[in-house]
Formats: C-alpha cells, sequence, structure tokens
C-alpha cells in the first residue's frame, strides 16, 4: 500500500510516499529510503524509483521516496542554473535534510536501522548522509553514482573544450566510431571537420598525462567530500550496494577515479554489481526489470528479517 507522508525537516516540508508491506512487517524491521538525482522527482525517471520500492515493499521492507527541498513536491528555493543546482548537490546542499529525515523515519516507524539508497546525484546525498556508527543508517544503495564534480565555469565554456572525464570518454568513444566512417574522413578531407573539436580532445589528454607525472593520479575534478564519506562508511564494514552500468565507457569513468567497477570487496561490506545492455538511466535492455531485482535480492542477504517476516504472514 502507497500512501503520502509529509514531515517537518529543518525548517522545510518535505513530500514522500511510504510503500507499506501493512501486516508482513517485521517488528525489527529494517527501511529503506530512496533519493532521485538532480531534478527528478522523486519517481525517477521512467518511474524506476516507483518499481524498486514496489519490489522492496512485496519482499516485506517499508521504503520511502522523498523529494528533497524545491524538488517534486516538496517546496523551496532552487537556483537558476541546472548545473549549479547539481553541483550543490554534490557539495552537500542536500546532506543534512536527509541525515534528519532518516533519523525521523526510523523512530516514527520503529524501525531497527534504515538503508539510504539514491540514483546518480542522490546516491551522493545518500553516501553523505550516512551514519557510519550504524546507528541510523544500517546500509547504502548506490546506483550509478557520481564520483566527480559538475564544472561550473564562470564563463560558458566552448563546445571544443573537454572540461572533464566524463567528456573526454564521451569524445574519445565518438572519435573511434568518426575513425570507421567514411563520411567523417570526407569531411576531413574537405576541410568540413571542426579540428579544434579534436584539439580539445588532445589537450585534455595531455593534460592529465602532465598531472599523472606529478604525481597527481585522481582527476582535481574527484569529489572528496563524498570519497571521505564513502571511506568512513568502509571502516565501519557498512554493508553497501554498489549498481553501476556495465559498458566500457563507465567502467573506465570509475576506474579513472581509483575504483575498481564490479568487484566486490567483502572486508569493506561493498557489493558491486554490473548491469550490462543498458545506459545510464538505467531503464534500456531489461534494466528496469533487473536492478530491482538486483536490489532486493541483496537485501533479503543482509537483512532478512523482512523477508522471513513476508513469509510467516
Amino acid at each position: 500500500m502507497r500512501r503520502i507522508v509529509t514531515l517537518e525537516v529543518r525548517g522545510s516540508r518535505l513530500i514522500g510516499t511510504h510503500h507499506d508491506p501493512g501486516a508482513s512487517t517485521a517488528r525489527d524491521a529494517v527501511g529503506v529510503l530512496l533519493l532521485s538525482f538532480g531534478q527528478q522527482p522523486r519517481a525517477w525517471v521512467g518511474d524506476l524509483g516507483v518499481h524498486i520500492a514496489d519490489r522492496l515493499c512485496d519482499a516485506g521492507y517499508p521504503t520511502f521516496r522523498f523529494d528533497m527541498p524545491g524538488l517534486g513536491d516538496s517546496p523551496g528555493e532552487l537556483p537558476v542554473h541546472l548545473e549549479i543546482l547539481w553541483r550543490t548537490i554534490q557539495d552537500g546542499a542536500h546532506e543534512a535534510a536527509a541525515r534528519d529525515l532518516s533519523r525521523q523515519l526510523r523512530q516514527r516507524y520503529g524501525l531497527s536501522g534504515l538503508v539510504l539508497g539514491g540514483f546518480c546525484g542522490g546516491a551522493v546525498t545518500a553516501s553523505l548522509a550516512a551514519d557510519p556508527s550504524g546507528t541510523d543508517s544500517a546500509g547504502l544503495i548506490l546506483l550509478e553514482p557520481e564520483v566527480s564534480l559538475v564544472p561550473t565555469p564562470a564563463r560558458p565554456t566552448p563546445v571544443h573544450e573537454v572540461d572533464s572525464v566524463t567528456s573526454y570518454l564521451e569524445r574519445w568513444e565518438l572519435i573511434k566510431d568518426r575513425v570507421r566512417s567514411p563520411r567523417s574522413w570526407l569531411r576531413l578531407l574537405t576541410g568540413k571537420s571542426d579540428l579544434r573539436y579534436w584539439q580539445g580532445l588532445v589537450r585534455y589528454a595531455i593534460r592529465r598525462a602532465r598531472e599523472r607525472l606529478a604525481n597527481q593520479e585522481l582527476p582535481p575534478d574527484l569529489n572528496v567530500h563524498m570519497i571521505d564519506a564513502l571511506a568512513r562508511v568502509a571502516r565501519r564494514k557498512l554493508p553497501t550496494l554498489i549498481v553501476s552500468v556495465g559498458i566500457p565507457s563507465r567502467r573506465k569513468y570509475y576506474a579513472e577515479y581509483g575504483f575498481l567497477p564490479g568487484v566486490s570487496d567483502p572486508q569493506k561490506g561493498i557489493t558491486w554489481i554490473e548491469v550490462t545492455g543498458t545506459t545510464h538511466a538505467m531503464l534500456a535492455g531489461g534494466a528496469k526489470e533487473a536492478t530491482p531485482l538486483h536490489v532486493v535480492r541483496w537485501m533479503k542477504e543482509r537483512f532478512p528479517a523482512g523477508e522471513r517476516s513476508r513469509r510467516a504472514s
């Protein structure tokens, strides 16, 4: 059963949806709080958040989807430019609200713990808001987490400039496609190709090589605040599920920032699952059905109380 929930958190009225298992809820139940990214409402793109919450509810886990201040149904102020919104979220704009919201939900519904989950920028907020002691946060679910900071230049970036690992990898994939394209070669030979577009790619590659020679192995746009939060969580072995897209560009993206995509680390409580044949939105190629199954399976393994209660009922 779904219910609309309104809570006052740090002076903001937050609107959410409670997926209530009803009679199948265990007395010592662990709940799940799901957060969206950026400007997206709590249903997430293509209702992926709804599908995950419904599957968790069916398995006996009380699940909540909430809009952060200014997003979806929750009132609040927003910056004019989208990139500024994304960057403020990555810098922790929703960290305190998510932490206090988790505490209120745990106390109001008598939960023994709450797993914080999020998609993309929502995964950043979940990471920052996690209580590594485990008092309020029982675990983390991070779907396609963004570990780099969105560039917010003082002036518009020319189209031929490359200013992030993401744009570098995307452009590198594009140039590999164009090398195999007769039409692209024709444009180059007839002088119709914009060479500055490719010069930006070369300049970025040279800059990264210089940074590595200077012992700066990780890109400067790494979200250090988020990485520090994940390190605290890992030291306490807080159960953490990471689900990412298993395509070469995303693997290279995470590897650039020092991660081992698709590699689980039981010593740190980390389970990393890759979903192949899909895109960042995790909808195409069967990912919309597969991702909720991965989440529910992990929850049953880590927090089996909800599943036991469902079977008993």
